[in-house]
């Protein structure tokens, strides 16, 4: 239960951080964050496929 909790934390505040960053920053902010976003997401799929 507490993983469960904690997971559901670790996402809602991912995505707090990155909406919020894009609402501040306007279109360009909104940009930056969902590429920053999927850079990370793409690395750490990578770093679990390699090992």
């Amino acid at each position: 239960m507490v993983f469960v909790a904690a997971a559901f934390a670790a996402s809602a505040s991912w995505q707090l951080l990155l909406a919020s960053g894009g609402a501040l920053l306007g279109p360009r902010g909104r940009l930056l964050t969902a590429l920053g976003s999927s850079a990370l997401v793409a690395g750490l799929a990578v770093r679990l496929m390699v090992g």
